[in-house]
């Protein structure tokens, strides 16, 4: 590999709904320029959906390709490629059975190809994968196999908390009030990710480095039931005026009643994102020809049943953990529906301390897969020499050709 294609490292949060990628450059400085995000597409705000359709031929369609086929083949389609690769080795497309492993590396390659775009055709000296904190050997193994065939070489596998908390304490880019102080040896925080699915981490500080020592959650709660309570109040409205446009949107089979049920989902989605700082957002629905008027106190009683459950699963974790939540040196909020003002608001309440939260949370996992870790600012440089896993064989890589790393962000030789 020539050394100008070592001069940037690339970072992919492969997520249960949409992907996302971050850059970095490498200039000889003692810091370097700190990441940025990679826009992956020209809609989800930049990301690339983690949808996979295979066509008539045979291919895995991504990006926007996969969004126009989906609504005229659903049983060739595959939503939630990450979902999928959790769960199982394999998903019947069309009724062929197709490797979830590909429908992974379908997604890495898209992302790749975007990222080499804009750096040249060139292609990163580093490509650092994430993933959820609690993911087996035989999960890693498969997001190992796609990366294997999407031809990421080499590449670094890092747990998702670990690279929320290492954003937040390089604090590059982010407001005062996000930025995390060094804890204390043996301090804990936890992080708090309401995404496509709600997970929390408990992560110890030994001084010089994060681990990762329990993990919690509920994969069926996540940002789609928030969405779900801006639906139901839309459900009301529509009683005081023709029930029959919304009946026909969500029972209707047609390829074109599925095409508008997916924009009304983004639409959704987009509401509650702008009632994260505005106190009423109007609402348009396909069949009316006047929008629905939402106010923010209304999605916030809607949605408490649902915060509060997540709040439940931060505390029942952190006490596994051995902690109280009071006595946590900071709570991190990650995943875009982390922005829902009440969660902030809750957290606060219950634990005494405000938790800290980027302007964009969903793009804390990938910014932080490539912000330098603590233990390299106090001189710790790692290097393409530290122990590399022998103990997961995908299948397809040699051996020596993935570095794992462990709960803390560190290169292990066992699993």
């Amino acid at each position: 590999m020539t050394e100008h294609m070592r001069d940037w490292s690339l970072a992919i949060d492969f997520g249960m709904y949409c992907t996302s990628a971050a850059a970095s450059q490498s200039t000889g400085a003692e810091e370097d320029p700190a990441p940025t995000i990679l826009p992956l597409g020209t809609g989800y705000g930049g990301l690339l959906p983690s949808l996979v359709c295979l066509d008539d031929n045979g291919r895995l369609l991504t990006g926007e390709a996969a969004l126009e086929a989906a609504p005229h083949r659903p049983e060739r389609a595959e939503r939630a490629a990450k979902r999928a690769l959790v769960e199982q080795e394999q998903v019947l497309l069309g009724g062929g059975a197709v490797a979830t492993a590909d429908l992974a590396a379908a997604v890495l390659t898209r992302a790749l190809e975007q990222a080499r775009a804009r750096h040249g055709g060139t292609s990163p000296g580093r490509t650092v994968l994430t993933h959820p904190a609690h993911w087996a050997p035989q999960q890693l193994a498969r997001l190992g196999a796609a990366a294997a065939a999407a031809e990421i070489p080499r590449p670094e596998f890092l747990p998702e908390p670990v690279a929320v908390a290492r954003h937040h304490m390089a604090g590059r880019g982010l407001p005062d009030a996000a930025h995390l102080a060094e804890p204390s040896e043996g301090g804990h925080i936890a992080v708090y990710d309401l995404g496509g699915a709600f997970k929390v981490s408990v992560l110890a500080w030994d001084g010089r480095r994060f681990t990762v020592v329990r993990t919690g959650g509920d994969h069926d709660l996540g940002g789609d039931d928030l969405d779900e309570c801006l639906r139901g109040l839309l459900a009301e409205r529509v009683l005081d005026r023709d029930p029959g446009p919304w009946q026909d949107l969500w029972e209707d089979t047609s390829p074109d009643a599925v095409r508008q049920r997916v924009a009304v989902r983004r639409t959704l989605v987009a509401a509650r994102e702008t009632l994260s700082g505005s106190t009423s957002v109007d609402v348009r629905v396909p069949g009316y020809p006047e929008p629905f008027l939402v106010r923010g106190h209304e999605f916030r009683t809607a949605a408490e049943p649902v915060i509060e459950r997540t709040y439940d699963l931060l505390a029942e974790t952190v006490r596994q953990a051995g902690r109280e939540p009071g006595d946590l040196h900071a709570v991190i909020i990650a995943g875009g529906a982390g922005r829902t003002p009440r969660v902030s608001d809750l957290i606060a309440e219950r634990t005494g301390r405000l938790p800290l939260l980027a302007r964009d949370p969903k793009a804390a996992v990938v910014l932080g897969a490539l912000a330098q870790p603590p233990s390299d600012r106090r001189g710790r440089r790692a290097t393409a020499d530290e122990p590399r896993s022998d103990g997961l064989d995908t299948g397809r890589p040699s051996k020596s050709a993935i570095r794992y790393f462990d709960e803390s962000g560190n290169p292990f030789s066992d699993v």
